[in-house]
């Protein structure tokens, strides 16, 4: 039983996905169409067992009431033994419109060529079933198949479309257990037998003596009321039943979204983990060769004059390889650089990629010149994922340059990444209220997962810097404040 906007399995096109994208069904995976399939058959056959045993419950009771009511014309009585009578009806009925309902549900899940079990075989069985009946003779209990069974097997099939996406049986079963009750009313109300309702013997009795009695109306009032208020209860359990199937499916939707989502955060940020463990194996073995080369020069003594210059680099190397790794394994670790070194840095970092030469640099030489106490492999990193989502927005707009821009301003130095992307804004559900500035923290919206904003503003924050971000004419740009640092060294 698929439900309205899901997406067809690719090996069976017969169930339904276990997530937003092709593949394979939840049939093929742990097969529980199958089950359902087999409850929806077991419950089916359990009603068709007490259909028998409910047609041996003796009609002596209303046969009483009406032998006593020539005597005591009493409406009371009247009410009672119809009363009765609907009852025993209702639950020879019961069981048999259940039953044949269920067992076609259950044989119309088995497989998606044989959905239309569903509706056929309650549809032809059930009249049947009274054919057959009538056709056993005296000793069988009769069934009279009248306008009231026609509205039970027309409830049935209205019920099967309108609940289509539920899969419990219990829920259907009660819906169609109120509808087929209010319609076994409808046999002792004396208005209604010339349309067909109430032309058993026993129903004929009842109002045969209403007629009598002249109670007529009794009964046509109060079980016209009754069938009325029955009707509206299945009716309104019916609503209840499909509004509370579409919010299940709703929910089924929005979860497994959310499951999609949390797999494509962990899988984007391993794969952030491994591109910045790759950088930063990178951003170490240049130092480390340096040392080597030269550690290689020395130990070869073919030119000892200078091996104290080349020691004082190889030292010079090491403490850089030092600094990089306090930087990595302390983020309040601190040093005192020039801009222009800091930008370098950048630069270098995002050399092997394709798009680096879209990437321009704008800064005077004078803010270049100044310093900025950062952890550079962290603050780098930023300005990387900055660069980044400026070359993702480029690619969703069309847009073929990236602006990389150093400015002073008072005590701080502000770098700035522009893009010729859509936008912030215009990444914005419509309708939603919500301002790029207001809610830039959920991600860039250009299907990125977020996180490299989340680690700009930790990167920054963590720098007692700034950070905003703010819709160009053409594209966005995002601005990185930090505070302007003495020329010796912060550690």
């Amino acid at each position: 039983m698929n439900m309205p906007g899901d997406t067809r399995c690719a090996l069976c096109d017969g169930h339904m996905a276990e997530s937003l994208y092709d593949g394979p069904c939840k049939g093929h995976a742990a097969d529980p169409d199958a089950a359902a399939s087999e409850r929806f058959l077991l419950a089916g056959l359990f009603f068709l067992g007490l259909w028998p045993l409910a047609q041996k419950l003796s009609a002596r009771p209303v046969l009483v009431m009406l032998e006593t009511l020539p005597d005591t014309m009493d409406g009371g009585d009247l009410l009672a033994a119809a009363s009765s009578l609907v009852l025993l009806n209702a639950s020879r009925a019961v069981a048999l419109y259940l039953g044949w309902f269920l067992v076609g549900s259950g044989l119309g899940a088995t497989r998606r060529s044989l959905r239309f079990l569903s509706w056929l075989i309650p549809v032809t069985a059930i009249p049947a079933t009274y054919l057959l009946t009538a056709v056993m003779g005296e000793g069988a209990a009769r069934l009279h198949f009248g306008f009231p069974a026609v509205l039970s097997v027309v409830s049935v099939l209205v019920l099967r479309y309108l609940t289509r996406d539920i899969e419990g049986w219990g829920y259907k079963s009660i819906a169609l257990a109120l509808l087929v009750l209010s319609f076994q009313w409808l046999d002792v109300i004396p208005a209604l037998t010339s349309w067909g309702a109430g032309w058993g013997e026993l129903s004929a009795a009842v109002k045969t003596a209403a007629l009598l009695m002249d109670r007529e109306y009794l009964l046509n009032r109060a079980f016209g009321a009754v069938f009325v208020g029955l009707f509206l209860a299945g009716f309104i359990t019916t609503e209840l039943l499909v509004s509370y199937g579409a919010r299940l499916q709703d929910l089924a939707l929005l979860r497994d979204r959310d499951v999609k989502m949390a797999q494509l955060r962990e899988e984007g940020l391993r794969s952030r983990c491994l591109a910045e463990m790759q950088q930063l194996v990178h951003d170490l073995k240049r130092p480390l060769t340096t040392m080597i080369g030269l550690a290689d020069i020395i130990a070869s003594g073919k030119n000892p004059e200078s091996s104290r210059r080349y020691g004082a680099v190889i030292v010079d190397a090491g403490r850089t390889m030092e600094e990089m790794i306090s930087e990595i394994l302390h983020e309040d670790f601190r040093r005192s650089i020039p801009v222009e070194d800091l930008v370098q840095y950048v630069f270098s970092q995002v050399s092997p990629f394709p798009w680096r030469e879209t990437v321009a640099l704008a800064a005077d030489d004078e803010v270049l010149r100044e310093r900025v106490a950062v952890n550079v492999v962290r603050m780098s990193r930023a300005i990387v994922n900055l660069l980044d989502n400026a070359h993702r927005a480029n690619l969703i707009a069309g847009g073929a340059h990236i602006e990389l821009r150093a400015e002073g301003a008072s005590d701080w130095v502000q770098l700035s990444v522009s893009d010729e992307g859509p936008g912030f804004e215009a990444t914005r559900p419509k309708g939603s209220g919500a301002s790029a500035a207001g809610d830039w923290r959920q991600g860039s919206g250009w299907g990125s997962t977020g996180l490299g904003l989340k680690y700009v503003t930790m990167v920054v924050e963590n720098h007692r810097g700034a950070f905003r971000i703010e819709d160009l004419e053409t594209g966005a740009r995002v601005t990185v404040e930090l505070k302007r640092a003495d020329v010796s060294p912060s550690v």
